[in-house]
């Protein structure tokens, strides 16, 4: 099972906490040390355009903000499609990217947005043993999508869980046929 940068967890139909229930997080990143990831779909109470006021920013944008996980809480970060950068940029898959730094916020302010972006604050991560323990358990927490489609991904904030389950499970049958 390997887990990599651009693959989902999808929240078990079954087994996954209460709090976690329907919840697909997005893998940034996976090395040895740690997995990290944002969750798609867990709409933040806080309100955008007061956060960025609050730092003297002035925000004209409609966008959500997401709560990504329980790590690094007040960091801003942006997953978005690969055509636009910034200095702190990290390219994830074929088509998406992150970024996390003073001059995404600077070019975001000028109204210089990527064609598609969803806006985070903090992360989830965990350390090797912990997630492969989360996946393959007695009760897994979670399932494993290899290769989301970018539909998937960039899909409205309630349909993303089941959109998820479905190609995940073709996949499923796809490998047995």
């Amino acid at each position: 099972m390997q887990i990599r940068s651009g693959s989902l967890l999808i929240a078990h139909p079954v087994h996954a906490d209460c709090e976690k229930s329907k919840h697909v997080v997005y893998i940034t990143e996976s090395t040895g040390a740690s997995t990290m990831g944002l969750v798609l779909n867990n709409l933040s109470t806080i309100d955008l355009k007061d956060a960025f006021e609050r730092k003297g920013i002035e925000w004209y944008g409609d966008r959500e903000l997401y709560t990504g996980g329980e790590y690094n809480p007040t960091a801003l970060v942006m997953l978005h499609s690969d055509e636009w950068y910034s200095a702190n940029t990290m390219q994830v898959d074929t088509s998406l990217a992150v970024s996390s730094d003073n001059l995404m916020v600077e070019k975001m302010e000028m109204g210089n947005t990527p064609d598609w972006y969803k806006l985070f604050v903090g992360c989830k991560g965990w350390e090797p043993l912990e997630l492969q323990q989360e996946l393959k358990g007695k009760r897994p927490k979670w399932l494993l999508h290899a290769h989301p489609s970018l539909e998937l991904i960039t899909s409205a904030d309630n349909r993303i869980w089941d959109l998820a389950i479905k190609e995940c499970s073709q996949d499923l049958f796809n490998d047995y046929f």
